[in-house]
């Protein structure tokens, strides 16, 4: 039988790996915002929730705006304003479906939308080379897998309302 110890005893919460996630998100997204504030002035591009929807959309096409909020970590109201004003800007197309007696919106990109989620993506990727450059390819492999354990994991062992 395996031995397990407390591996957060003695440790201050700010230091501890949640917090330190938190932290580090935090920082992450704020350089981001930063970043599209400074950029946006130059170029047109997404907003950055416009860019994470479409970026989903491009991984998993046809989602619907539940699957959008899900994936996001946001109320499925906000999702939805968003996605009505991405729609009117002629971002996405959205269609309506019914599954098992429910209506379910499925959200598509357009020609419009995948353009300039090419050029925002472009820009961001930009940005994010700046910073991985610091690493390794196997060390960003290595954090990556451990990000998404611990995300697992937390999903796992507890439910989560969004």
């Amino acid at each position: 039988m395996m031995m397990t110890y407390d591996k957060t005893k003695n440790v201050p919460y700010i230091e501890s790996l949640p917090y330190k996630l938190g932290e580090t998100a935090r920082i992450s997204e704020l350089m981001a915002r930063n970043f599209y504030k400074n950029y946006v002035e130059k170029v047109c591009i997404l907003e950055i929730d416009e860019f994470m929807i479409l970026s989903h959309i491009c991984a998993q096409p046809n989602l619907s705006q539940s699957d959008i909020a899900k994936l996001l970590y946001k109320g499925k109201a906000h999702i939805g304003k968003i996605l009505n004003e991405m729609e009117q800007k002629g971002y996405i197309k959205r269609t309506i479906n019914t599954s098992q007696n429910m209506m379910i919106k499925n959200t598509f990109i357009t020609k419009k939308g995948q353009k300039l989620y090419d050029e925002t993506n472009e820009a961001f990727r930009q940005l994010g080379t700046n910073i991985l450059n610091e690493f390794s390819y196997d060390e960003i492999g290595e954090f990556i897998r451990l990000l998404d354990k611990f995300k697992a994991t937390i999903l796992n062992k507890y439910k989560l309302n969004f």
